[in-house]
């Protein structure tokens, strides 16, 4: 499986929620229909103070699930794909700014179990089951820190309230020797309130876990599903 991500830039001539609504459809309804995408996101990024201003490089992220590296590839030579969403890129987006990774994952925490002191809404909480999720994405560049992947993650990611926790790991296949990011975390709330609150009863375990990846995008989405 293939986890891909392409980080998106607005338009400076187009309106915020004119680039976001453009995005959900018909960009979006395009997109779902393309041969190939098992799960596709959209994660819009949300404005927080507990980052600095490069959460904004990006207003916009897309999150694919592929089953292979050879379907990731072939995406761009799909008729839907050509036909529909190529033409409808440029009205819209920035395609010079644009940023791609692909990537392999490793799953530290799948979901809140009550053994591990999950309350009962948490423990039936799934992110597949939700259409709208909130999460911190933070991928690191390559002059980050090569040790952004600790020990103790899980453990970070638990005090600061997330329920779901994946690290992303650069897919040799898909980009050989040169990848566009040493590696990517995501991190899953349910709402923008739990994210809040669990920050606010840990914020020494937010900054370390943060901190972590040294020169890295961390951003704050609302991830929207729209192919399970």
């Amino acid at each position: 499986m293939i986890r891909y991500f392409a980080m998106l830039t607005r338009l400076p001539q187009v309106a915020p929620q004119v680039f976001h609504d453009h995005w959900r459809h018909p960009h979006a309804t395009y997109g779902s229909l393309i041969p190939g995408i098992r799960t596709y996101v959209q994660a819009h990024q949300i404005h927080t103070d507990l980052l600095d201003a490069d959460q904004a490089t990006h207003e916009a992220i897309s999150v694919i699930e592929f089953d292979s590296v050879a379907e990731a590839r072939g995406l761009v030579s799909e008729r839907q794909y050509y036909d529909r969403i190529l033409p409808d890129e440029p009205l819209f987006l920035d395609k010079s700014k644009i940023e791609n990774f692909a990537t392999e994952e490793e799953v530290l925490v799948a979901r809140p179990r009550p053994q591990d002191g999950a309350s009962y809404g948490d423990a039936q909480w799934y992110h597949l089951d939700r259409s709208v999720t909130i999460q911190l994405l933070q991928f690191v560049r390559l002059d980050g820190n090569p040790g952004w992947a600790g020990n103790d993650d899980a453990d970070l990611g638990r005090r600061i309230g997330a329920l779901r926790h994946v690290r992303n790991h650069p897919s040799r296949e898909f980009h050989g020797d040169n990848p566009t990011f040493l590696g990517a975390r995501q991190l899953w709330w349910p709402t923008r309130t739990a994210f809040e609150d669990g920050v606010a009863a840990d914020p020494e375990a937010f900054t370390e876990l943060v901190g972590r990846g040294g020169h890295a995008l961390t951003v704050l989405v609302q991830s929207e599903r729209f192919v399970r």
